[in-house]
């Protein structure tokens, strides 16, 4: 405590007191400078995990597309490819699989590249969707019926009997010890 020069004693000021006003600032520009760090440590994770793995499929995919030609007619030419709206990327076993909307521009029209792969074990990616939907709700397929899963291949004739009877249809339960299994 100091002494006046009445001989009174005044209380010195706390801490606090003396200090509040450059830590208030401090104390807010910090708060902030870490939520900063975190959005960045978040948009980084993010973008590494598209990375390496989702930047092949994405450039094979927009590659794709500016390539077929029913795509270049209904958007225009040249088509400018945007960032992708939504991502996915995983890796479960050794399986990548990648999801990917990508938004199109095109000078007559815009459209969305829709993107479901799996990176097979030759470092491939096998398209299981692979199409532009127009503005108007229509999907361009751009995948060739080669690339198509068996489900989906286009149905080939069967073919003809060699006589002419009809056979009945089977009977009984199949051999060996199939299930279908819903999951």
């Amino acid at each position: 405590m100091d002494a006046t020069p009445e001989g009174s004693l005044v209380p010195q000021q706390g801490w606090w007191s003396r200090n509040w006003k450059w830590v208030v600032p401090a104390g807010c520009l910090g708060l902030v400078a870490m939520c900063g760090c975190l959005g960045f440590a978040l948009v980084g994770w993010g973008v590494k995990s598209v990375g390496t793995t989702g930047a092949n499929v994405y450039t094979e995919a927009v590659g794709i597309a500016r390539m077929d030609a029913q795509v270049r007619s209904t958007l225009g030419s040249p088509i400018e490819a945007k960032l992708p709206r939504q991502t996915s990327v995983q890796t479960v076993n050794g399986v990548t699989r990648a999801r990917l909307d990508i938004p199109l521009d095109g000078p007559q029209a815009d459209g969305v590249l829709h993107v479901d792969a799996e990176k097979t074990s030759d470092g491939d990616w096998r398209y299981r969707t692979l199409d532009v939907e127009l503005e108007n709700g229509t999907r361009l397929d751009l995948r060739s019926d080669a690339e198509k899963p068996d489900d989906e291949a286009a149905p080939e004739e069967a073919p003809a009997p060699e006589d002419d009877t009809q056979r009945p249809p089977p009977t009984g339960k199949p051999d060996g010890d199939t299930h279908d299994i819903e999951l």
